[in-house]
Protein backbone atom coordinates (compact mmCIF):
# COMPACT_ATOMS: atom_id res chain seq x y z
CA UNK A 1 0.00 0.00 0.00
CA UNK A 2 1.90 3.00 -1.14
CA UNK A 3 1.91 5.58 1.78
CA UNK A 4 -0.54 9.13 1.19
CA UNK A 5 0.65 12.31 0.81
CA UNK A 6 -1.48 13.71 3.32
CA UNK A 7 -1.58 11.31 6.30
CA UNK A 8 -5.30 12.87 6.73
CA UNK A 9 -6.60 10.33 4.74
CA UNK A 10 -10.32 10.63 3.82
CA UNK A 11 -10.97 8.53 0.71
CA UNK A 12 -10.29 5.09 1.97
CA UNK A 13 -8.71 2.95 4.43
CA UNK A 14 -4.53 3.64 4.18
CA UNK A 15 -3.07 1.42 6.83
CA UNK A 16 -2.99 1.67 10.34
CA UNK A 17 -1.10 4.53 10.95
CA UNK A 18 -3.42 6.98 9.28
CA UNK A 19 -6.35 5.21 11.10
CA UNK A 20 -7.45 6.94 14.40
CA UNK A 21 -7.96 5.01 17.70
CA UNK A 22 -10.63 2.57 17.33
CA UNK A 23 -8.42 0.28 19.51
CA UNK A 24 -11.53 -0.52 21.80
CA UNK A 25 -13.94 -1.31 18.60
CA UNK A 26 -11.30 -3.57 16.90
CA UNK A 27 -10.95 -5.45 20.31
CA UNK A 28 -14.60 -6.25 20.36
CA UNK A 29 -14.83 -7.27 16.81
CA UNK A 30 -12.39 -9.54 16.73
CA UNK A 31 -13.75 -11.25 20.32
CA UNK A 32 -16.91 -11.63 18.47
CA UNK A 33 -15.22 -13.14 15.34
CA UNK A 34 -12.72 -15.36 17.48
CA UNK A 35 -15.76 -16.74 19.58
CA UNK A 36 -18.32 -17.22 16.41
CA UNK A 37 -20.46 -14.26 16.68
CA UNK A 38 -21.81 -12.56 13.84
CA UNK A 39 -21.98 -8.77 14.35
CA UNK A 40 -24.24 -5.65 13.46
CA UNK A 41 -22.49 -2.44 13.26
CA UNK A 42 -24.09 0.52 12.77
CA UNK A 43 -23.84 4.59 12.99
CA UNK A 44 -24.80 7.21 11.61
CA UNK A 45 -23.44 7.84 8.03
CA UNK A 46 -19.29 9.12 7.86
CA UNK A 47 -18.45 8.07 11.19
CA UNK A 48 -15.93 5.45 9.89
CA UNK A 49 -17.84 2.62 9.85
CA UNK A 50 -15.96 1.14 6.57
CA UNK A 51 -12.57 2.28 7.32
CA UNK A 52 -12.96 0.01 11.15
CA UNK A 53 -13.92 -3.17 8.56
CA UNK A 54 -10.89 -2.46 6.62
CA UNK A 55 -8.73 -1.92 9.77
CA UNK A 56 -10.19 -5.42 10.93
CA UNK A 57 -9.61 -6.87 7.71
CA UNK A 58 -6.29 -6.04 7.89
CA UNK A 59 -5.45 -7.40 11.03
CA UNK A 60 -7.75 -10.73 10.42
CA UNK A 61 -6.01 -10.93 7.23
CA UNK A 62 -2.11 -10.43 8.88
CA UNK A 63 -3.30 -13.55 11.62
CA UNK A 64 -2.70 -15.57 8.35
CA UNK A 65 -5.69 -17.62 10.27
CA UNK A 66 -8.38 -16.08 7.92
CA UNK A 67 -10.09 -14.38 4.46
CA UNK A 68 -12.50 -11.26 3.89
CA UNK A 69 -14.80 -10.20 2.05
CA UNK A 70 -16.54 -6.93 1.81
CA UNK A 71 -19.58 -6.46 -0.01
CA UNK A 72 -21.47 -2.72 -0.56
CA UNK A 73 -24.91 -3.43 -1.44
CA UNK A 74 -25.86 0.75 -1.40
CA UNK A 75 -26.10 0.23 -4.89
CA UNK A 76 -28.63 -2.85 -5.19
CA UNK A 77 -31.75 -2.83 -5.74
CA UNK A 78 -33.17 -6.26 -5.90
CA UNK A 79 -31.51 -9.54 -4.65
CA UNK A 80 -30.39 -10.36 -7.96
CA UNK A 81 -28.31 -7.79 -8.05
CA UNK A 82 -27.20 -8.20 -4.21
CA UNK A 83 -25.95 -11.59 -5.66
CA UNK A 84 -24.12 -10.01 -8.03
CA UNK A 85 -22.40 -7.74 -5.76
CA UNK A 86 -21.26 -10.98 -3.63
CA UNK A 87 -20.63 -12.70 -6.59
CA UNK A 88 -17.78 -9.82 -8.11
CA UNK A 89 -16.19 -9.89 -4.33
CA UNK A 90 -15.55 -13.62 -4.52
CA UNK A 91 -14.42 -13.48 -8.32
CA UNK A 92 -11.94 -10.20 -7.40
CA UNK A 93 -10.59 -12.27 -4.53
CA UNK A 94 -10.63 -15.63 -5.32
CA UNK A 95 -10.92 -15.70 -9.38
CA UNK A 96 -7.33 -13.98 -10.46
CA UNK A 97 -4.75 -16.43 -10.50
CA UNK A 98 -1.28 -16.16 -12.38
CA UNK A 99 -2.85 -19.14 -14.36
CA UNK A 100 -5.88 -17.58 -15.26
CA UNK A 101 -9.56 -18.40 -13.64
CA UNK A 102 -9.40 -21.06 -11.19
CA UNK A 103 -11.03 -24.03 -12.14
CA UNK A 104 -13.33 -23.82 -8.66
CA UNK A 105 -14.31 -20.11 -9.77
CA UNK A 106 -14.66 -21.61 -13.64
CA UNK A 107 -17.39 -24.19 -11.80
CA UNK A 108 -18.92 -21.45 -9.46
CA UNK A 109 -19.71 -18.92 -11.84
CA UNK A 110 -21.07 -21.35 -14.30
CA UNK A 111 -23.77 -22.28 -11.71
CA UNK A 112 -24.96 -19.19 -11.37
CA UNK A 113 -25.06 -18.15 -14.97
CA UNK A 114 -21.87 -16.15 -15.29
CA UNK A 115 -19.11 -15.34 -17.74
CA UNK A 116 -15.96 -13.86 -18.21
CA UNK A 117 -15.55 -10.81 -21.21
CA UNK A 118 -12.62 -8.60 -22.05
CA UNK A 119 -12.94 -5.11 -21.76
CA UNK A 120 -12.30 -3.86 -25.43
CA UNK A 121 -9.93 -0.90 -24.46
CA UNK A 122 -7.98 -2.40 -21.52
CA UNK A 123 -8.03 -5.78 -22.46
CA UNK A 124 -8.66 -6.60 -19.20
CA UNK A 125 -11.35 -9.47 -18.26
CA UNK A 126 -15.02 -8.48 -17.08
CA UNK A 127 -17.10 -10.76 -15.38
CA UNK A 128 -20.41 -10.36 -16.26
CA UNK A 129 -23.16 -11.76 -13.96
CA UNK A 130 -26.35 -12.81 -15.77
CA UNK A 131 -28.17 -14.71 -12.39
CA UNK A 132 -30.06 -17.71 -14.26
CA UNK A 133 -33.26 -16.45 -14.77
CA UNK A 134 -34.62 -20.53 -14.12
CA UNK A 135 -33.37 -20.75 -10.21
CA UNK A 136 -34.25 -19.52 -7.79
CA UNK A 137 -31.87 -16.64 -5.52
CA UNK A 138 -31.60 -19.12 -2.58
CA UNK A 139 -30.04 -21.49 -4.80
CA UNK A 140 -27.92 -18.84 -6.70
CA UNK A 141 -27.11 -18.24 -2.87
CA UNK A 142 -26.15 -21.92 -1.85
CA UNK A 143 -24.09 -22.02 -4.32
CA UNK A 144 -21.98 -18.85 -3.08
CA UNK A 145 -22.05 -20.16 0.01
CA UNK A 146 -20.55 -23.83 -0.77
CA UNK A 147 -17.79 -21.85 -2.59
CA UNK A 148 -16.87 -20.27 1.02
CA UNK A 149 -17.08 -23.64 3.08
CA UNK A 150 -14.52 -25.29 0.42
CA UNK A 151 -12.20 -22.82 1.56
CA UNK A 152 -9.52 -24.22 4.29
CA UNK A 153 -9.33 -20.70 6.13
CA UNK A 154 -12.16 -18.51 8.33
CA UNK A 155 -14.08 -16.53 6.43
CA UNK A 156 -15.11 -13.16 7.04
CA UNK A 157 -18.00 -11.06 5.06
CA UNK A 158 -18.65 -7.69 5.97
CA UNK A 159 -21.56 -6.69 4.12
CA UNK A 160 -22.11 -3.02 3.90
CA UNK A 161 -25.18 -1.50 3.82
CA UNK A 162 -27.36 -3.91 4.59
CA UNK A 163 -30.58 -2.46 5.44
CA UNK A 164 -31.14 -2.13 1.50
CA UNK A 165 -32.68 -5.35 1.55
CA UNK A 166 -35.29 -3.93 3.29
CA UNK A 167 -36.27 -1.89 0.67
CA UNK A 168 -36.26 -4.60 -2.37
CA UNK A 169 -39.47 -5.13 -4.18
CA UNK A 170 -39.35 -8.62 -3.04
CA UNK A 171 -40.53 -8.55 0.99
CA UNK A 172 -38.74 -12.05 1.12
CA UNK A 173 -35.14 -10.47 0.58
CA UNK A 174 -34.40 -10.57 4.54
CA UNK A 175 -35.43 -14.08 4.58
CA UNK A 176 -33.89 -15.16 1.80
CA UNK A 177 -30.35 -13.71 3.28
CA UNK A 178 -31.17 -14.74 7.23
CA UNK A 179 -31.51 -18.60 5.45
CA UNK A 180 -28.55 -18.48 3.48
CA UNK A 181 -26.44 -17.42 6.65
CA UNK A 182 -28.18 -20.29 8.70
CA UNK A 183 -26.57 -22.67 5.84
CA UNK A 184 -23.33 -21.44 6.24
CA UNK A 185 -22.81 -21.18 10.16
CA UNK A 186 -18.89 -21.68 10.18
CA UNK A 187 -18.81 -17.99 7.68
CA UNK A 188 -18.71 -15.39 10.32
CA UNK A 189 -20.36 -11.96 9.19
CA UNK A 190 -20.76 -8.21 10.00
CA UNK A 191 -23.84 -6.44 8.81
CA UNK A 192 -23.15 -2.64 8.32
CA UNK A 193 -25.23 0.06 8.04
CA UNK A 194 -25.57 3.92 7.99
CA UNK A 195 -29.61 3.90 8.87
CA UNK A 196 -29.37 3.26 12.42
CA UNK A 197 -33.04 3.47 12.84
CA UNK A 198 -33.20 0.29 10.09
CA UNK A 199 -30.52 -1.50 11.27
CA UNK A 200 -31.95 -1.47 14.80
CA UNK A 201 -35.80 -2.71 13.60
CA UNK A 202 -34.09 -5.70 11.04
CA UNK A 203 -32.67 -7.34 14.04
CA UNK A 204 -34.51 -6.53 17.45
CA UNK A 205 -38.27 -6.83 15.63
CA UNK A 206 -39.60 -10.12 16.34
CA UNK A 207 -41.44 -10.48 13.71
CA UNK A 208 -38.13 -10.03 11.17
CA UNK A 209 -36.01 -12.95 10.43
CA UNK A 210 -32.70 -11.45 11.64
CA UNK A 211 -34.05 -11.19 15.29
CA UNK A 212 -31.67 -11.55 17.93
CA UNK A 213 -29.46 -13.47 15.41
CA UNK A 214 -26.40 -10.88 15.72
CA UNK A 215 -24.55 -8.71 18.69
CA UNK A 216 -25.88 -4.96 17.81
CA UNK A 217 -22.12 -2.69 18.09
CA UNK A 218 -23.43 1.26 17.56
CA UNK A 219 -20.10 2.90 16.42
CA UNK A 220 -19.79 6.57 18.07
CA UNK A 221 -17.25 9.51 17.39
CA UNK A 222 -13.88 9.22 17.95
CA UNK A 223 -12.61 10.79 21.63
CA UNK A 224 -11.41 14.45 21.12
CA UNK A 225 -8.68 13.03 23.17
CA UNK A 226 -7.91 10.18 20.95
CA UNK A 227 -8.26 12.57 17.85
CA UNK A 228 -6.19 15.50 19.81
CA UNK A 229 -3.29 13.11 20.32
CA UNK A 230 -3.22 11.81 16.69
CA UNK A 231 -3.61 15.00 14.74
CA UNK A 232 -1.15 16.70 16.58
CA UNK A 233 1.42 13.72 16.19
CA UNK A 234 0.93 13.89 12.52
CA UNK A 235 1.71 17.15 12.52
CA UNK A 236 4.48 17.56 14.77
CA UNK A 237 6.11 14.47 12.27
CA UNK A 238 5.59 17.27 9.22
CA UNK A 239 7.14 19.82 11.55
CA UNK A 240 4.05 21.41 11.47
CA UNK A 241 2.11 23.17 14.13
CA UNK A 242 -1.54 23.06 15.80
CA UNK A 243 -2.91 24.16 18.81
CA UNK A 244 -5.15 21.62 20.54
CA UNK A 245 -8.25 24.38 21.13
CA UNK A 246 -7.91 24.48 17.25
CA UNK A 247 -8.50 20.83 17.25
CA UNK A 248 -11.51 21.40 19.94
CA UNK A 249 -12.56 24.18 17.56
CA UNK A 250 -12.39 21.78 14.26
CA UNK A 251 -13.71 19.14 16.55
CA UNK A 252 -17.36 20.65 17.99
CA UNK A 253 -17.99 22.14 14.22
CA UNK A 254 -17.46 18.54 12.36
CA UNK A 255 -19.90 16.88 15.61
CA UNK A 256 -17.09 14.21 16.09
CA UNK A 257 -17.77 13.04 12.41
CA UNK A 258 -14.84 11.08 11.26
CA UNK A 259 -15.04 12.25 7.73
CA UNK A 260 -15.78 15.83 8.49
CA UNK A 261 -12.41 16.30 10.77
CA UNK A 262 -10.24 14.61 8.44
CA UNK A 263 -11.37 16.60 5.55
CA UNK A 264 -11.00 19.72 7.80
CA UNK A 265 -7.48 18.78 8.76
CA UNK A 266 -6.66 17.27 5.17
CA UNK A 267 -6.51 20.97 3.77
CA UNK A 268 -5.38 22.69 6.80
CA UNK A 269 -2.21 20.20 6.63
CA UNK A 270 -1.88 20.95 2.93
CA UNK A 271 -1.69 24.41 3.54
CA UNK A 272 -0.29 25.85 6.84
CA UNK A 273 2.60 25.44 8.57
CA UNK A 274 1.12 26.90 11.65
CA UNK A 275 -2.46 26.73 12.19
CA UNK A 276 -4.17 29.50 13.30
CA UNK A 277 -7.75 30.01 14.63
CA UNK A 278 -8.19 32.47 11.80
CA UNK A 279 -6.79 29.46 9.19
CA UNK A 280 -9.54 27.22 10.59
CA UNK A 281 -12.51 29.58 10.08
CA UNK A 282 -11.03 29.98 6.67
CA UNK A 283 -10.84 26.40 6.15
CA UNK A 284 -14.75 25.68 6.87
CA UNK A 285 -15.52 28.09 4.82
CA UNK A 286 -13.72 26.77 1.81
CA UNK A 287 -15.48 23.51 2.47
CA UNK A 288 -19.46 25.15 2.62
CA UNK A 289 -18.43 27.36 -0.33
CA UNK A 290 -17.21 23.97 -2.45
CA UNK A 291 -20.17 22.68 -1.82
CA UNK A 292 -22.67 25.52 -2.08
CA UNK A 293 -24.12 24.01 -5.45
CA UNK A 294 -24.69 20.82 -4.55
CA UNK A 295 -26.49 22.08 -1.49
CA UNK A 296 -28.33 24.74 -3.15
CA UNK A 297 -30.45 21.95 -4.66
CA UNK A 298 -31.98 21.19 -1.56
CA UNK A 299 -34.22 23.78 -1.27
CA UNK A 300 -35.27 22.38 -4.86
CA UNK A 301 -35.86 19.20 -3.75
CA UNK A 302 -38.11 19.75 -0.57
CA UNK A 303 -41.68 21.92 -0.11
CA UNK A 304 -41.66 25.44 1.35
CA UNK A 305 -42.56 24.22 4.81
CA UNK A 306 -40.38 21.10 4.73
CA UNK A 307 -37.26 23.27 3.72
CA UNK A 308 -37.70 26.45 6.40
CA UNK A 309 -38.19 23.22 8.78
CA UNK A 310 -35.01 22.11 7.89
CA UNK A 311 -33.43 24.87 7.57
CA UNK A 312 -34.70 25.82 11.46
CA UNK A 313 -33.62 22.43 12.97
CA UNK A 314 -30.01 23.22 11.29
CA UNK A 315 -29.54 26.74 13.04
CA UNK A 316 -31.06 25.24 16.62
CA UNK A 317 -29.40 21.67 16.50
CA UNK A 318 -29.26 19.56 18.76
CA UNK A 319 -33.11 20.69 19.09
CA UNK A 320 -35.08 18.68 21.44
CA UNK A 321 -38.58 19.76 20.71
CA UNK A 322 -39.58 20.55 17.30
CA UNK A 323 -43.01 21.06 18.27
CA UNK A 324 -42.58 23.48 21.14
CA UNK A 325 -44.06 27.17 20.72
CA UNK A 326 -40.65 28.50 21.33
CA UNK A 327 -39.51 26.63 18.69
CA UNK A 328 -42.85 27.29 16.23
CA UNK A 329 -42.93 30.98 16.96
CA UNK A 330 -39.04 32.06 16.87
CA UNK A 331 -38.65 30.63 13.21
CA UNK A 332 -42.41 31.62 11.97
CA UNK A 333 -43.11 27.91 11.36
CA UNK A 334 -46.84 27.77 11.68
CA UNK A 335 -49.14 25.15 13.45
CA UNK A 336 -47.77 22.10 14.78
CA UNK A 337 -49.39 19.40 12.67
CA UNK A 338 -47.83 20.88 10.14
CA UNK A 339 -44.60 20.83 11.03
CA UNK A 340 -44.77 17.22 12.43
CA UNK A 341 -46.18 16.43 8.86
CA UNK A 342 -42.75 17.86 6.88
CA UNK A 343 -40.76 16.69 9.90
CA UNK A 344 -41.70 13.03 9.18
CA UNK A 345 -40.99 13.65 5.69
CA UNK A 346 -37.45 14.78 6.35
CA UNK A 347 -37.12 11.60 8.69
CA UNK A 348 -38.17 9.29 6.27
CA UNK A 349 -35.54 10.93 3.23
CA UNK A 350 -33.16 10.65 6.07
CA UNK A 351 -31.87 14.23 5.62
CA UNK A 352 -32.88 14.50 9.24
CA UNK A 353 -32.06 11.96 12.31
CA UNK A 354 -33.20 11.94 16.12
CA UNK A 355 -29.93 10.49 18.27
CA UNK A 356 -30.32 10.17 21.82
CA UNK A 357 -33.52 12.24 21.89
CA UNK A 358 -32.42 15.39 19.52
CA UNK A 359 -33.44 15.97 16.30
CA UNK A 360 -30.15 16.98 14.33
CA UNK A 361 -29.76 17.53 10.08
CA UNK A 362 -27.99 14.32 9.06
CA UNK A 363 -25.15 15.92 6.87
CA UNK A 364 -22.98 17.58 9.28
CA UNK A 365 -21.23 20.27 6.03
CA UNK A 366 -25.05 20.42 5.31
CA UNK A 367 -26.32 21.69 8.13
CA UNK A 368 -23.89 24.20 8.78
CA UNK A 369 -24.24 25.72 5.27
CA UNK A 370 -28.11 25.64 5.78
CA UNK A 371 -27.04 27.63 9.36
CA UNK A 372 -25.08 30.15 8.28
CA UNK A 373 -28.16 31.49 5.60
Amino acid sequence: MKEPFNPFVINTYQGKEYFCDRENNLKTLISHIENDRNVVLYAWRRLGKSALIQRLFDELETSKDYETLYIDLLATQNIAEAIQAISSSIYEKYGKTSSGLSASIQKLLASIGATISFNVLSGTPELMLGINKSEQPSQSLSALGEFLLSRKKRIVIAIDEFQQISDYEDNKAEAVFRTWVQQIPEVRFIFSGSHRTLMEAMFTEKKRPFYQSSQLESLQPIALEAYTNFIIQHFQTAKKTIEPVSIEKIYTWSRGQTYTVQLVCNHLFANYKKVTDKDVDTVFNQILVQQQAIYANFQKMLTRVQWTVFRAIAKEEPLQNPLSKDFLTKHNLGAASTVSTALKALERLELVVKDEGNYLVHEVQLARWMASL
